[in-house]
């Protein structure tokens, strides 16, 4: 979503987007990417279609599950201009029922805004992390994030949660604060 910009006498804290990587998303879930595999026996990599192909599984944990969910698979489109730099913050959501799974599709990215917090989010916290072509993430449920910004016009496969009850608490952040790449 493209937030328009905060008053000039308002001073913005800036928050530099930085490489994703798995330990330093660690805090917040998992990073899904081949190169995140340490060994084949860890990710019970296997070469399949008479050798043609690499497995990896299990690189990711799905958490949807709770009070009936099931998951959901769909595709998330933005064009370009959706989302334009420096990306204003304004809230975050959390989904306390179920993990949620973003991963860019082509040569989509995703900016990934994401803080701890418990009833509210930590607005001390906050990392910003890129997620290149090639990777995804699962954010565990519960934690704090911004919704979806892609970074240029983007299709983003993504897998969360679908259950009767609705699974999105939503809090306004008191802090002005941009995300620069």
């Amino acid at each position: 979503m493209n937030l328009p910009d905060s008053p000039a006498s308002a001073a913005s804290k800036v928050i530099v987007a930085r490489a994703l990587t798995a330990a330093a998303f660690a805090p917040f879930g998992d990073v899904i990417a081949a190169e995140t595999v340490q060994s084949e026996a860890q990710s019970g990599s296997r070469p399949i279609n008479e050798g043609t192909a690499q497995r990896f599984d299990d690189l990711t944990q799905l958490d949807v599950n709770e009070q009936g969910g099931e998951a959901c698979v769909a595709i998330f489109r933005t064009q370009d201009g959706t989302h334009v730099a420096p990306y204003a913050l304004t809230m975050f959501e959390r989904h306390l029922l179920g993990s949620q799974s973003f991963v860019p599709m082509g040569q989509g990215r995703v900016l990934v805004v994401v803080t701890q917090g418990g009833d509210m989010p930590d607005e001390g916290a906050i990392q910003a992390f890129i997620v290149e072509p090639g990777q995804g993430v699962t954010l565990r449920r519960g934690v704090w994030h911004h919704p979806m910004i892609t970074i240029g016009g983007a299709d983003v496969f993504v897998i969360e949660r679908r259950a009767a009850q609705v699974d999105c608490e939503i809090m306004r952040i008191k802090g002005k604060f941009n995300v620069v790449l």
